[in-house]
């Protein structure tokens, strides 16, 4: 997986720059194409910075994954330079089976490389899941007490309210007062505090909270660095969704059809 990619036209030498990114948000471009939300695409740039601008989508970067990606094109560049020259070389034109024997075991070599590199990208992206899954676990947090009293309240009130709309107005208005920590605290007791404010309402009314503690909820968790582990163990799941040698898969088809000259990487 690599964050960016650069295509240079080899006719015109014009350079075209793809991005990848992990799509947060379901969307559908002005061109028609969707995006569907927790997939990884290669776009071009400016359509991938469109993307984050607009909040549907986010950068990724793994610079471990990205340097065994780089590897992987590297070996089959070399691969296939060598093929070629072996392919075309007039040294066996009075021996095509030392030819074939010759370009048998150069694609053996390359299959061994190919998979110690998958292994390799495997295991490293392994690596990476469990780093980040424990680094999340140790996120500093230490509870707000005025908060656990007015989470406390606020359910209590709940339960005996007609206007639960106007307890969800009130709660967004103290939400957008409160420090990170604050936040954090709150969040904790938010399933118990949506289902406070929700119970008992319904039709249009019922909506109008769900969407109200929608927002609310998101302004929360904003307020908490397991997000940001969150999105990247988002993003390496989508990724490990990926094989990591597609090039090299469609390389050997193209060398079948005989037109692997016009296979760049």
């Amino acid at each position: 997986m690599k964050s960016q990619t650069i295509h240079v036209n080899q006719e015109t030498g014009e350079k075209m720059v793809e991005q990848s990114v992990f799509v947060t948000e379901s969307t559908t471009a002005q061109d028609g194409r969707r995006y569907e939300r927790g997939n990884i695409y290669t776009v071009e740039q400016h359509r991938a910075e469109a993307l984050i601008k607009e909040g549907k989508a986010s950068s990724v970067s793994f610079p471990a994954l990205e340097a065994i990606s780089v590897t992987i094109d590297n070996r089959l560049n070399q691969f296939k330079k060598q093929y070629d020259e072996i392919k075309h070389h007039e040294r066996y034109a009075d021996n095509e089976a030392e030819r074939r024997f010759q370009l048998r075991q150069l694609e053996a070599i390359l299959e061994e490389d190919m998979n110690a590199l998958k292994q390799k990208y495997t295991e490293e992206l392994t690596k990476l899941q469990r780093e980040l899954a424990r680094e999340s676990l140790s996120v500093p947090f230490k509870a707000s007490e005025t908060v656990n009293a007015y989470a406390d309240n606020l359910i209590a009130e709940a339960q005996y309210t007609d206007d639960k709309e106007g307890l969800a107005d009130l709660l967004a208005i103290k939400v957008s007062a409160m420090d990170d920590n604050e936040r954090l605290t709150l969040l904790r007791r938010f399933g118990r505090i949506a289902a406070a404010l929700t119970e008992g309402a319904a039709g249009n009314s019922k909506t109008r909270i769900k969407e109200k503690l929608g927002k609310i909820h998101a302004e929360l968790k904003s307020a908490h660095k397991q997000n940001e582990y969150d999105l990247k163990l988002r993003q390496l799941a989508a990724i490990k969704q990926n094989d990591p040698l597609t090039n090299y898969r469609l390389y050997k088809m193209a060398v079948k059809r005989n037109d692997a000259s016009r296979f760049n990487f």
